[in-house]
């Protein structure tokens, strides 16, 4: 149903552009309207998960335990901002990927490499 209401909407605009009535680009305008970006929703825990396999149990025991409450995001953002004042500026821009990090609830990053697994989830 909405397929067939969209086609006699681009042949009304089509007959008008043939008809003078409108020009090309408010035709185009009409035919592809610009999509406004949707924010996410915002964010107020991190939930990080680290395993290291070649390690003993005690070491994996410890981050379980150390990770075992959510981190609030206040808190990742202040992390993340010492980082910077540390760091030599050639990492990414981290007053970014801290409004990225707030605007990204329901996200799941797994990093598994032979050293270590890391799952976090933005809650």
């Amino acid at each position: 149903m909405e397929m067939v209401v969209k086609m006699v909407n681009n042949e009304i605009i089509l007959r008008k552009i043939e008809d003078n009535e409108i020009t090309a680009y408010d035709a185009y305008n009409k035919l592809y309207p610009v999509e406004k970006n949707k924010i996410g929703k915002r964010a107020f825990f991190v939930k990080i998960n680290i395993k290291i396999p070649n390690e003993g149990k005690s070491l994996n025991a410890f981050l379980r335990i150390l990770f075992a409450i959510p981190i609030p995001i206040i808190f990742v953002k202040i992390i993340l901002r010492l980082y910077g004042r540390y760091s030599n500026g050639n990492d990414m821009d981290l007053k970014q990927f801290a409004k990225i990090l707030k605007y990204s609830k329901n996200t799941k990053i797994s990093v598994e490499s032979s050293e270590a697994l890391v799952d976090i989830k933005i809650m």
